[in-house]
């Protein structure tokens, strides 16, 4: 047997017999979709384990067709321009990470609840630097060396979302696991999504497992890293390492960086430095973060040994390649040990208390962390998490160990150099976030001591491998067996046995986790000059943000095509966050992404988006399946009629003068403005209204990839509208302004707005 320590597992005993799913709205979820057209996803293992019910998820935010409509980098050549459709978060900016979980959180009494949240983007994903992770065939002292193992060209590896090869192609097969299949040098290996690599898979599939870990009465059937008491089987889902998917903290070096561990064994004050937090739980998390806490693998020297004694070994080919400095040592090999804060500055995540949300149901939280406070005047939102958008984390140049690992970094470009040459700004175009949640009951001690308050009766009374059951069936160590019978009483005289029932356990589902991850987005640097709005490229005016100290809330939308019923249990459309509370100085960044692979909604269910197939002028009388989004500002927020944009009478169709205002175009540009100054966050001043009509109309009239698609056709005026009798055909026409259907992507950047 290995020799393995009993570690953490992520939770303590999940409900019997129960699916607890947890579904992220903002950023979009996938919940393993990409671009199928159906009600249900076509395949649960593409990407990774959720766990969840198949009707989860959001489709993939794109337009529909192939890698020449939009690339896997973002880039959209619709219409002959090139635009870029990756969704941003600037540096430093406010994120609410909102999520529903369904059996409860935070200080419930029926439940025990974690939540994990963490991001990964290209330069852990898909490695350049040279002897920090462990060697594979693909990346060693000799292969690949200053280079990354899977990116080709300009063709983005890790984390890509898969791109269809056509209009009619959902791109939603599992990739192969094969090198051939991680390299995106084709059309047929660029439909496969990958976030984990496959060095991250084959170094899973061939290292020993924890074999101190508490399996209950669990057959897992691998010797490696694949099998845990949740996946005994050892089934694939995408490169995901099952093991590492399963316990939090991890014991080994993993791509993922922490962000924010919510428990609700929190203090009452959110942490970021271990010896400030207020509970042991904290401390452990934030002690035990890879983001600051080294983890350790075995290897061959990566000074001059050669991976194929590793590769080639007994170990590595029986899948017990060894975990523990102990064996690797005593077979001659050598153990490592490093952190990410070796390479990368980056700090310790946040830790602090969940939101209080009731079991059976997939709604609203109450969270107490921030009630009354400016950050949630209302107290009762979604799941959520806001998260600081982290700055692209500087590389720790001059890090050199040639005594552990051997890493050498003497500049930027030894750690990352990016397909444009950018270093880490360039790793930051990709990344990718993940949500995971874990609900357990109090059947059984799950905790190390070091996790556990002083005074609780269970300290140092974690199950561990000695409390499985053996083969033998001797289950007498286990606090749990699956669907065992419980006796509830003596019988009914001498002669007849004890009364008891049969309770529903499933004990690979005790301490069961499940997670969603986001499709690509990037993270970007505040910019340092000012840029002109851009209508080749679609992209607003930047001003300069240097030495503005106001906050950026980042505001989004969430939801997807149909009624509550249709969408569920993902949701309507709603902005994100639906309310602000600004200073003067705060900047909002207005921006959102859809998808163009809805199923089909309409009449009651969904007015407008472009046909599918859209060719810019066609239109049909079938249902959409496209997201649009606007912002038009309103009086105040129990009105569904528009707020007075003109301040002066426009001319309708019915009307016979087509200028009954009198007034000339710069005249209703100003008195526009004047009607602006009170009734927006920004003011009224030129910035402030270009800003308003560009989030209302989505630069329809100028974008030039939209003016290329539809052959530089205007759009319908109110009589081309109503002289179209059939309302879908009216509704979906791909001229229809009106229902922003001149947009002919799902996304739409509306730029920075500065409060005043």
């Amino acid at each position: 047997m290995m020799k393995s320590s009993a570690l953490l597992t992520l939770s303590v005993a999940l409900l019997p017999a129960a699916n607890a799913d947890v579904y992220m709205h903002n950023p979009r979820g996938s919940n393993d979709r990409n671009c199928e057209r159906n009600v249900n996803r076509n395949n649960g293992n593409r990407l990774f384990d959720s766990q969840n019910n198949a009707k989860g998820g959001y489709a993939c935010p794109r337009a529909v067709g192939d890698a020449n409509i939009q690339a896997e980098d973002g880039t959209g050549t619709i219409g002959g321009e090139t635009q870029d459709k990756t969704l941003y978060y600037y540096e430093g900016s406010v994120l609410p990470v909102e999520w529903t979980n369904q059996h409860g959180c935070g200080a419930n009494s029926k439940v025990n609840c974690e939540i994990v949240i963490q991001y990964a983007c290209e330069d852990t994903l898909d490695p350049q630097v040279d002897n920090f992770w462990p060697f594979t065939d693909t990346k060693n002292n000799d292969a690949n060396v200053g280079d990354q193992a899977f990116r080709s060209g300009a063709n983005l590896a890790a984390p890509r979302d898969g791109i269809p090869t056509d209009a009619n192609d959902a791109a939603t097969d599992t990739i192969p696991d094969t090198e051939d299949a991680a390299i995106p040098d084709t059309n047929a290996d660029q439909r496969y999504g990958m976030h984990e690599s496959y060095d991250f898979y084959q170094l899973c599939q061939h290292t020993a497992r924890n074999e101190g870990l508490y399996t209950a009465d669990q057959r897992v059937r691998r010797n490696d890293q694949r099998g845990t008491r949740q996946n005994p089987n050892g089934n694939r889902r995408g490169l995901e390492c099952p093991e590492e998917r399963d316990y939090y903290p991890w014991w080994q070096p993993s791509p993922w960086v922490d962000a924010a561990i919510l428990t609700n064994d929190a203090g009452a004050t959110a942490c970021t430095d271990p010896d400030e937090c207020e509970t042991a739980r904290c401390k452990y998390y934030l002690d035990n973060s890879f983001n600051k806490a080294a983890k350790g693998y075995c290897d061959v020297n990566h000074n001059n040994g050669d991976v194929e004694d590793k590769t080639t070994s007994q170990a590595w080919n029986n899948r017990e390649w060894y975990n523990n400095k102990d064996d690797c040592e005593e077979e001659g090999f050598k153990w490592y040990e490093v952190a990410l804060s070796d390479v990368l500055d980056v700090g310790y995540p946040v830790c602090m208390k969940t939101g209080f949300s009731r079991v059976n149901q997939l709604g609203n939280s109450f969270d107490a962390t921030v009630n009354g406070t400016d950050d949630a005047p209302f107290g009762v939102n979604a799941n959520r998490f806001l998260w600081t958008i982290p700055d692209i984390p500087s590389v720790v140049t001059g890090a050199t160990d040639s005594t552990n690992a051997g890493f050498e970094i003497a500049d930027d470009d030894d750690y990352f150099t990016g397909n444009a040459d950018g270093a880490m700004e360039d790793a930051y175009q990709s990344c990718t976030l993940r949500v995971r949640y874990n609900l357990s009951t109090s059947d059984f001690p799950a905790w190390p001591a070091e996790a556990m308050e002083d005074a609780h009766p269970w300290k140092g009374l974690m199950v561990t491998a000695e409390n499985n059951t053996q083969n033998n069936g001797d289950g007498d160590a286990t606090p749990l067996q699956q669907d065992p019978y419980i006796y509830v009483g003596a019988g009914d005289d001498n002669s007849v046995g004890s009364q008891f029932v049969s309770l529903a356990a499933n004990t690979n589902q005790y301490a069961r986790t499940f997670q969603d991850r986001s499709y690509r987005f990037a993270i970007k640097k505040k910019p340092t000059a000012d840029a002109a709005a851009d209508n080749s490229a679609d992209t607003p005016k930047v001003n300069d943000m240097t030495g503005k100290t106001g906050k950026i809330y980042n505001v989004n939308v969430r939801g997807k095509r149909g009624n509550i019923v249709q969408t569920y249990p993902a949701v309507e459309y709603d902005f994100v966050p639906n309310s602000l509370a600004l200073d003067e100085g705060d900047m909002i960044h207005f921006q959102w992404q859809g998808s163009d692979y809805n199923p089909r909604r309409g009449c009651n269910d969904a007015e407008g988006g472009p046909p599918d197939p859209n060719d810019g002028t066609s239109t049909d009388a079938q249902n959409s399946r496209a997201d649009r989004s606007n912002i038009v500002f309103m009086d105040f927020t129990a009105a569904n009629i528009p707020m007075d944009y003109l301040g002066y009478k426009a001319a309708t169709a019915e009307d016979d003068d087509d200028n009954p205002s009198g007034l000339n175009y710069n005249a209703k540009v100003a008195m526009m403005k004047e009607t602006m100054v009170n009734n927006t966050p920004c003011g009224g001043d030129a910035d402030c209204f270009d800003s308003i009509i560009r989030l209302s109309y989505l630069n329809q009239q100028s974008d030039g990839g939209s003016l290329g698609f539809r052959d530089e056709e205007d759009c319908l005026t109110e009589a081309q509208l109503d002289n179209i009798n059939n309302q879908q055909e009216r509704e979906n026409h791909p001229l229809n302004c009106a229902k922003l259907n001149a947009k002919p992507y799902p996304y739409f950047d509306g730029g920075i707005m500065n409060a005043k």
